[in-house]
């Protein structure tokens, strides 16, 4: 597993060389930040007429509160992040994908399939929901049957990593007309590209990086 990091990490830094390539990460971490600047805008006016909730609940509030910060403001990050951002990816998944394959295609004779924006959408709702279905099976897990909060963030990175690099794989291997991978392959992709939306400022075009490692490991795998 570590090897199989290692190499997809370096192969996809050889990447980054390709100035198409770095203008649509550029782009991508330019749309990405003016949507976080409006919600964190958006949120911080809410905050205020939100005090009506602690006068209903009294001290109860402060244990929600509590509970809030050790666990749910962390894990609401880990499963929303990866669908938030994936919209923006959506514009840019078509380029991406062929810059990719131009680049590293031994062949680069291969008619590859369009993707529309359509497309990448539907993927990052469907992210979503099952990003919501996988945070609240954590959260009764979490509440009715563990009660270690490493091993409940644990499960939940694993889960969250599998969609990520099924959903994101399906259109990929659309494009480039090949077979969809295994459960193996697709997590072992997933924990990669699920890593770097842990990292603040990286997790802005996280989408945009894990549709070049895993573009670029099909290709590699396929022998494109």
């Amino acid at each position: 597993m570590i090897k199989y990091l290692k190499n997809s990490l370096l192969n996809f830094a050889s990447l980054l060389k390709n100035r198409n390539i770095l203008r649509i990460i550029l782009l991508s971490f330019l749309f990405a930040t003016l949507l976080v600047v409006f919600i964190f805008f958006y949120f911080w006016n809410l905050a205020p007429s939100l005090t009506w909730i602690q006068i209903i609940l009294g001290s109860f509030y402060d244990k929600i509160l509590q509970m809030f910060w050790k666990f749910i403001i962390f894990s609401v990050l880990i499963f929303l992040i990866p669908p938030f951002f994936s919209i923006i990816v959506s514009f840019f998944l078509d380029d991406i994908v062929e810059e990719v394959y131009f680049s590293t295609s031994k062949n680069k004779n291969k008619k590859l399939k369009s993707l529309s924006y359509l497309s990448g959408i539907i993927v990052s709702i469907k992210i979503l929901l099952y990003a919501v279905v996988i945070f609240l099976f954590i959260i009764f897990l979490k509440l009715f049957v563990i009660s270690n909060t490493l091993v409940i963030l644990s499960l939940q990175f694993l889960l969250s990593s599998y969609i990520i690099a099924k959903e994101y794989g399906e259109l990929i291997t659309y494009k480039l007309s090949i077979r969809n991978p295994t459960f193996m392959n697709n997590l072992k992709n997933g924990v990669l590209c699920n890593i770097l939306f842990c990292f603040p400022i990286l997790n802005v075009i996280a989408p945009i990086l894990t549709t070049i490692i895993i573009t670029n490991r099909y290709i590699k795998d396929n022998s494109l």
